[in-house]
């Protein structure tokens, strides 16, 4: 078996100045020095010790760059040698120096490696996503006087991940029949409308009229397209600052921040309107306001705007206020009496 050796001498800095990689040669020893000085006076957590800024700072100015390569010029978008380490302080912008303390606390607790995915500027200010993997050299890991940072340009990988990522959660929030918002999406508006209340909040509950009557004489094809054809008036009548989900079967409700009960009262007219519009399709819907100040909590007032809803239900189909009944549709698309 043939055994090989390190390259030596100008070929390994041919290798390293034409390597496909961004690569750094540093020499952390003063940085070294001034960590065990610490040491020796207390210092025992080290992520801890850095946040004192002055300390931060201190050990950043003690790095000290030996070499850079062709492909760090081409990656931080600089001319030269001289225009990258002038600009040296925006590459690595970070108030905390997140990614630098990260790794001097994976080489101070023994790692002769360390790796992350973090974010620094070109020379010309582009943001760039990259891969960072550092490498104490053989026979500095007690000084740390050559250490070895390969970064790699991950931008283009980066975005399509956060793409795909976007996309997904998208989906999980979305009902696929409307692409209305669904129960998860609609839970989540909550919990930010609690939050960060855009009070008023008005809400609009409704419910379609009749839908299992409609699945069980025309088909639940026709049922599904009463329900898009409901969403979509929803979408086309309710201002931008909207959110609109599809909650159950047949259950929609309409968030509207930072709207009154007037507002509220007379998107519910344009709604009621616009399905009395849509033709002699058997759409009908009940519908619901309630407008939440911030007294009490947002889902109590969904629940009285569901409240209004079945009472608009009940008159729909003739039910007497004190009668006892289930919202739920019997084969002929009436409600059960009990």
């Amino acid at each position: 078996m043939m055994q090989t050796t390190p390259p030596r001498g100008d070929l390994a800095m041919q290798l390293f100045d034409l390597a496909p990689t961004s690569l750094w040669l540093q020499d952390l020893s003063a940085l070294k020095t001034c960590l065990d000085g610490w040491a020796r006076e207390g210092m025992t957590d080290l992520r801890a010790w850095l946040r004192d800024p002055q300390r931060l700072l201190t050990c950043q100015t003690l790095i000290r760059i030996v070499r850079i390569n062709r492909q760090t010029l081409l990656t931080y978008e600089a001319r030269d040698a001289a225009e990258l380490f002038g600009h040296i302080p925006a590459l690595f912008h970070d108030p905390h120096a997140t990614a630098l303390v990260d790794v001097l606390c994976q080489l101070w607790g023994g790692a002769t490696q360390a790796r992350l995915v973090t974010r620094n500027r070109t020379v010309t200010g582009r943001v760039i996503d990259v891969s960072y993997a550092g490498q104490m050299l053989p026979g500095s890991e007690a000084a740390w006087d050559r250490y070895l940072i390969s970064i790699e340009d991950i931008t283009a990988r980066e975005e399509q991940r956060r793409r795909e990522e976007a996309r997904l959660t998208s989906l999980s929030l979305t009902d696929p029949l409307t692409g209305l918002l669904n129960r998860a999406g609609y839970e989540a508006d909550l919990d930010r409308f609690e939050g960060e209340p855009p009070v008023p909040v008005s809400v609009i509950a409704a419910d379609l009229n009749g839908l299992k009557g409609a699945n069980d004489r025309l088909g639940h094809e026709a049922g599904d397209a009463l329900i898009r054809a409901f969403a979509m008036i929803l979408v086309n009548h309710a201002p931008a600052p909207a959110r609109i989900a599809r909650v159950g079967g047949d259950e929609f409700v309409v968030l509207l921040p930072r709207t009154g009960p007037e507002a509220a009262a007379a998107l519910v007219e344009r709604i009621l309107a616009a399905i009395e519009a849509a033709g002699p399709a058997p759409l009908s819907a009940a519908l619901g306001a309630e407008t939440w100040t911030g007294e009490g909590s947002l889902r109590a007032a969904i629940a009285r705007a569901d409240a209004r809803m079945y009472a608009a239900k009940r008159r729909h189909y003739g039910v007497a206020p004190d009668a006892a009944w289930s919202p739920v549709d019997g084969p002929d698309g009436l409600p059960r009496h009990h």
